[in-house]
């Protein structure tokens, strides 16, 4: 009989009566905090201020965003253990961000939390539940994203309101993916602050920002966290080593969920490698996007855009809704669908179909998909 695996709430109330001070801050904490930045924070008074003399502690923002009903109230059990708990209450929350943009297609948001030390933890917030954050997810396959501006510009502004203090800077999905970005174009007279750059299963990068000298500089700074089924991770190119976290779930969008990340102690639960399941889904998905061409990248993110514009959905909570059945259809009918895009979809269909009914990795695929190789930087 396996032993029951312990999640970051478990972890709270193990190590919750620790202040910081007493037992330094840990990979598992920069987890907690990574996804405590998933909540509607706007409410909470003076959130939003760059003066850490101003700002609300976590025990009051809590007060003021438990009622709050939006996508990120899933984690409020999280964030009361939080608040309740010796080690989190009376960190500082300041410069909360967020930013909604349809006609940029952007979605971005960013806290800081600081500890009592003076120590930072900046954190990029990863997709939420509106529709254009997932057309900015899509137009991440084709280059760079506002948000990677939105990030570089948070980091420095943060670092020069906080002077000469310790950053660590994290965050999860989407967010981990902007962590690395905005820690590697960081002004050279910060860089050094930088203690740890925590990548929580975020996506990697499209085009040559990997070869470059601001991301070789970051890697020796980067854990990255991948876990075993989920497929979000391990999308486009990276250069920074995996850690394979084990989750308590089964189901692969499940496992992304920071909250079922099982947990050893102050250390996320490592696996030595991806499972033969993990390995052969993220083999799937490598080979169908590879089979893309950058031009069917750009047409298929342009008609995935075109069709939510068209639409009145904003959400996907929207979406999955039984009123929403005939807006979708409405949504596919009055977008600018040509006989051109309707040939793509039906091609990436067949490919995929293929590519699910053929995939047998031999022992070779399995052991080069298990040192890291990648097979999407290339255009």
């Amino acid at each position: 009989m396996k032993t029951p695996k312990s999640t970051i709430l478990d972890y709270l109330d193990w190590r919750g009566d620790l202040s910081f001070e007493i037992d330094s801050i840990n990979e598992v904490d920069c987890l907690v905090f990574a996804t405590l930045s998933y909540m509607n924070m706007e409410k909470a008074e003076f959130v939003q201020t760059a003066n850490l003399a101003s700002a609300p502690t976590l025990h009051q923002v809590y007060s003021s965003v438990k009622n709050t009903k939006c996508f990120g109230s899933m984690f409020l059990p999280l964030f009361e253990k939080c608040a309740l708990s010796s080690r989190f209450r009376n960190t500082k929350v300041m410069f909360y961000k967020s930013i909604v943009d349809i006609e940029k297609q952007t979605q971005f948001s960013a806290v800081t939390f600081v500890l009592e030390s003076g120590e930072m933890i900046v954190t990029f917030r990863g997709t939420d539940d509106s529709l254009v954050g997932w057309q900015e997810d899509f137009n991440m396959a084709v280059g760079t994203i506002p948000g990677h501006k939105y990030a570089r510009r948070y980091i420095c502004d943060i670092a020069e309101a906080i002077p000469k203090k310790p950053m660590y800077v994290v965050g999860h999905s989407k967010g981990g993916n902007l962590a690395v970005w905005s820690a590697a174009h960081l002004y050279d007279i910060y860089f050094d602050r930088i203690v740890k750059v925590y990548d929580f299963d975020g996506p990697g990068f499209y085009g040559d920002f990997i070869e470059s000298e601001e991301y070789k500089r970051i890697v020796s700074k980067t854990t990255k966290y991948v876990v075993d089924s989920s497929i979000i991770g391990m999308l486009l190119s990276s250069a920074t080593p995996q850690e394979v976290v084990e989750s308590t779930k089964h189901i692969s969008m499940l496992q992304h969920m920071t909250t079922t990340w099982a947990v050893v102690g102050t250390k996320l639960c490592r696996m030595r490698s991806r499972s033969n399941r993990g390995l052969n889904s993220q083999a799937i998905v490598e080979e169908l996007i590879e089979s893309l061409s950058f031009d069917e990248r750009k047409q298929f993110t342009r008609l995935v855009s075109d069709v939510v514009e068209s639409s009145n959905i904003k959400t996907f909570s929207e979406l999955k809704s039984i009123e929403a059945i005939p807006k979708i259809f409405d949504m596919i009918k009055n977008s600018a669908v040509t006989e051109e895009d309707k040939k793509l979809v039906q091609t990436i269909v067949r490919r995929f179909a293929s590519i699910v009914k053929n995939n047998t990795l031999s022992k070779t695929g399995l052991d080069a998909l298990a040192s890291g190789k990648q097979l999407l930087h290339r255009k």
